[in-house]
């Protein structure tokens, strides 16, 4: 093995003071899935066993990606930029894994991994990870929950400017144009399906007419925090523009599609918005499918946009999955 780096003593206990200044630690992920339970028993009977000292560091940014690491115990840091006066991004928890990313991708490291105590880690190979994609179901999903929560652990501060919106806090338009391709991409590679989800608020410009752009906003912020509280982890929402919101679903296929967009529609539509007066809300919604419906970027969004329409046409409140009348 190559010589081990550490990092230096000040920054270690600044790291250190960090972590157990935390207001609220939170638990080991704890996720019940079959890839999840049986990623975890794949890296325990294949995977190499790894100890680190308190200090030392796993991999820096920039590095090959080699391999992919589970966390047995102690606390991993995770740091962008300099190790001399680095950025803190996240840490790292027994029962979870560091270095997929660069695995699955084939890029360099994204991020520096060291560990703040001592800890116990399990290294799978390159070449063992692909043999465990073709070995377990439905684990380019589990990975793709994976992904997403990396995305959401770093602050939009974190990202170059644009990829959030300022008002709800969701991913920007620009960050939708951006990772639709990459996520379909990433459907082709790990064999799952993908829905496209196009949201279009009902009666929108009425709020805005009758109450102003500040009620407006607050219906805007509102509408997205119910949504997201129905979402999955590999879920992802964006604001598209004005009223308009889209949601890529991972795993999603046509026999699930428009049943849990319904279960949203009928959540959102009970909720009812504080103020002076309140107010109720609801969306018309089209689906598209990926690869039923196309293999471009255009074409999805294109049959989700035309689904939405088709939606609002014949009444509004409801949920369009086809071109046919529902």
């Amino acid at each position: 093995m190559p010589a081990a780096y550490f990092l230096s003593p000040k920054i270690l206990t600044k790291l250190q003071t960090v972590y157990k200044d935390l207001p609220v630690r939170p638990n080991p992920p704890g996720v019940v899935s079959q890839a999840n339970s049986s990623l975890r028993e794949f890296m325990e009977a294949s995977g190499s066993e790894l100890e680190l000292q308190a200090g030392e560091i796993l991999f820096r940014q920039d590095d090959l990606g080699d391999g992919m690491y589970w966390v047995s115990s102690g606390m991993l840091v995770v740091l962008q930029g300099r190790l001399d006066e680095p950025h803190l991004l996240t840490f790292r928890y027994p029962g979870q894994v560091v270095g997929e990313i660069a695995l699955l991708e084939n890029i360099r490291r994204t991020a520096s991994i060291a560990a703040i105590f001592p800890t116990s880690l399990r290294y799978l190979s390159k070449e063992k990870f692909q043999g465990l994609l073709a070995l377990i179901p439905g684990f380019g999903v589990e990975i793709m929950r994976l992904l997403s929560s990396r995305l959401r652990e770093v602050k939009s501060a974190d990202y170059s400017a644009g990829l959030y919106d300022h008002l709800t806090g969701v991913l920007s338009r620009q960050a939708f144009d951006a990772r639709l391709q990459e996520e379909m991409e990433r459907a082709r590679r790990y064999q799952y399906n993908l829905s496209l989800v196009f949201l279009d608020i009902d009666y929108f410009k009425n709020v805005n007419d009758t109450y102003g752009h500040t009620r407006g906003d607050e219906v805007l912020v509102a509408f997205v925090e119910r949504v997201k509280k129905n979402l999955r982890t590999t879920d992802l929402l964006f604001r598209f523009g004005g009223d308009e919101f889209v949601l890529i679903l991972h795993g999603v296929d046509q026999s699930r599609g428009s049943v849990l967009v319904q279960h949203l529609l009928d959540d959102v539509s009970a909720m009812q918005i504080p103020g002076d007066p309140p107010l109720k809300i609801m969306f018309s919604a089209g689906i598209s499918y990926f690869p039923a419906d196309g293999d471009s970027a255009e074409v999805l969004l294109e049959v989700a946009d035309q689904r939405a329409y088709l939606a609002k046409r014949t009444g509004r409140g409801r949920v369009t999955g086809s071109l046919s009348l529902e």
